[in-house]
């Protein structure tokens, strides 16, 4: 067992690398972060946030390189035929530890969006086939994570039987005013709108329209997607869909102009919330029947004190204002209270094991051994706070047509941006903006 991680918080373990950010200085944040190495139960998170940081760096090859190795050992669990026995000894460790013991397996959520990143590597590297590649394997992501939905939530809740909710549901409680109308915490409307722009930008227009439609149902508040619907099943004469679409939404239905070229902004701000360890005192039946008051933490969030600043932009003497098409925290929220019932359900289980170790310790080292299991178990006691931590707070889009030719953008904050817009065509504006940090990349579609 790797004891490094058992004893830590890991959510203040990455304090100080997302202070560095916040702060301007990414190459600082990349020099204390903690080096990927394999074997560790972390190994899969750190190459995570390593390809986030070199991202942020605008180092698109190091991302890519970084991001790749979490593909392969993604795709090498998925492919050992010794898996679950490996799972299993890890899920016993954890029933005399805590769930740091358990490798980390990125969730789905942050697997799509670790695919959209790497489309974004690939297209700034001018190389627009591999992105496509990319935004199609955040597809595949999402929609093996809904057909499995259900199926493990049924089984998460069948596992708990005996443990009084009440003291949890006081816990988890802000959740729900994270999630907001959230249905699950992995089907991501920017990674399915990032893979219709590249769809479209390949000429690939009905891939494209359906990847619109499925960004449009999980976010259907955002105006330009509404927008970008309307006109591309206007263009593919999808005539059921437009009088559908036409009902539900106030707008003009507008064509691409021959003289003109598109402006897509994706904006992505701040970072995401950390986890807080939460300590409960919970009663659990016993196989015997009786009643039993036990501690111990889980992870859960605070009240988000994070605040959705739209990016504004004029351009041609208009005005127009960014809309969140992904709220990260939303998504995060509403995995951790779906996987509450696992995680409580581990708990009772490792209270049960602490247990038996404590009166084994107590049977063969009288005092000495009953104080060393005690403070062994409360030692051992710290909730997995383990996420993806370098990754944005919210994703924000605007889509604009202009004349080709060159346009002066003016954005809140920063200064004002040249860019090329070109005939039948999508010029892409990407921006970070983290704290005291701030990042622009251009790139032609």
């Amino acid at each position: 067992m790797q004891l490094n991680n058992l004893f830590r918080d890991y959510a203040q373990e990455l304090n100080e690398v997302r202070t560095q950010i916040a702060q301007g200085d990414v190459s600082k944040a990349i020099s204390i972060s903690q080096s990927p190495t394999k074997g560790t139960t972390n190994y899969q998170l750190s190459l995570l946030e390593q390809g986030r940081l070199a991202f942020l760096n605008q180092d698109y090859k190091q991302s890519q390189w970084w991001f790749n190795q979490s593909y392969q050992a993604l795709e090498s669990d998925r492919e050992k035929a010794n898996l679950r026995v490996g799972r299993g000894l890890e899920k016993v460790n954890a029933l005399i530890t805590n769930d740091n013991a358990i490798g980390y397996q990125p969730a789905a959520y942050e697997q799509s969006m670790m695919h959209g990143y790497q489309a974004l590597n690939y297209l700034f590297q001018n190389n627009l086939e591999a992105a496509l590649v990319e935004v199609r394997r955040a597809n595949i992501v999402q929609e093996t994570a809904l057909n499995s939905y259900e199926q493990e939530l049924l089984e998460a809740k069948s596992n708990t039987n005996g443990v009084n909710w009440q003291e949890v549901n006081d816990a988890i409680a802000p959740l729900d005013s994270r999630i907001g109308e959230v249905k699950n915490g992995f089907q991501n409307a920017y990674t399915f709108y990032l893979s219709g722009l590249l769809y479209e930008a390949a000429n690939q227009l009905n891939d494209a329209y359906i990847d619109y439609k499925k960004a449009l149902e999980i976010y259907p508040d955002n105006s330009f997607l509404q927008k970008d619907v309307l006109r591309l099943g206007s263009v593919l004469g999808m005539d059921n869909d437009l009088n559908v679409f036409k009902q539900r939404f106030n707008h003009e239905v507008k064509t691409k102009s021959v003289n003109n070229g598109e402006l897509v902004v994706i904006y992505e701000q701040g970072l995401i919330d950390a986890m807080q360890e939460h300590s409960l005192r919970l009663p659990v039946w016993t196989s015997n029947g009786d009643m039993r008051f036990y501690s111990f933490s889980v992870p859960t969030y605070g009240y988000s004190n994070f605040v959705e600043n739209p990016l504004i932009m004029e351009v041609e003497g208009k005005v127009l204002q960014t809309e969140a098409i992904v709220k990260l925290q939303s998504l995060v929220a509403k995995q951790l209270k779906d996987n509450m019932p696992a995680i409580v359900a581990r708990q009772a289980l490792r209270i049960i094991s602490k247990e038996q170790l404590r009166r084994k310790m107590s049977k063969e080292g009288g005092d000495v051994g009953n104080i060393l299991a005690g403070l062994y178990s409360l030692a051992s006691e710290n909730a997995d706070t383990r996420s993806w931590l370098t990754l944005p707070g919210d994703v924000q889009m605007l889509r604009t047509q202009h004349l080709a030719g060159k346009q002066q953008l003016k954005f809140s904050g920063m200064a004002p941006l040249e860019v090329e817009i070109n005939a039948k065509r999508i010029t892409l504006v990407f921006i970070s903006q983290i704290g005291g940090y701030q990042t622009v990349k251009v790139a032609q579609l």
